[in-house]
């Protein structure tokens, strides 16, 4: 499939109407973050400089759609973890359409499926106290900083 901005976009929302059929059929709670919010509540869509849709999910509904999008998934769609991709390098999942192509630089050297993609992020808990979340998102950070630099 020939990839311009809004075959792009519309893959995307597939992919993300995909994700949100799967929640509710299993009552399962996500989000919109990152970039992905602030269009939604800002510009209604897409920010104009963003290329992809991040969502997440507390941890024990992530897993339940892991294992839902890994025994069940449409054939038009991958589920790409380091468990169905050998070669992802990620803590986190992508839901994948296939037969598109979407290289992203830092990852074109690797033989995985790159085809077009949301992510998909577990959320975990993180202690009430002000102190202990300083110090959790600072460590979350350097683990960011050392998978992209990977």
């Amino acid at each position: 499939m020939k990839c311009d901005k809004n075959t792009l976009e519309k893959c995307q929302y597939e992919l993300l109407e995909y994700v949100k059929k799967v929640c509710v059929e299993n009552k399962l709670r996500y989000y919109l973050i990152g970039g992905t919010l602030l269009g939604a509540v800002r510009h209604k869509d897409f920010i104009p400089w963003d290329d992809d849709i991040d969502i997440a999910l507390p941890r024990e509904d992530y897993n339940k759609l892991a294992n839902y999008l890994e025994n069940n998934i449409d054939e038009k769609y991958f589920y790409q973890s380091r468990k169905t991709d050998k070669e992802f390098p990620f803590a986190f999942a992508k839901l994948r359409y296939n037969k598109t192509l979407f290289l992203q630089k830092s990852l074109k050297n690797l033989e995985m499926h790159h085809g077009i993609f949301i992510d998909i992020f577990p959320l975990d808990g993180i202690s009430d106290n002000p102190k202990k979340q300083k110090k959790y998102f600072k460590k979350i950070r350097t683990y960011n900083y050392m998978i992209i630099s990977y």
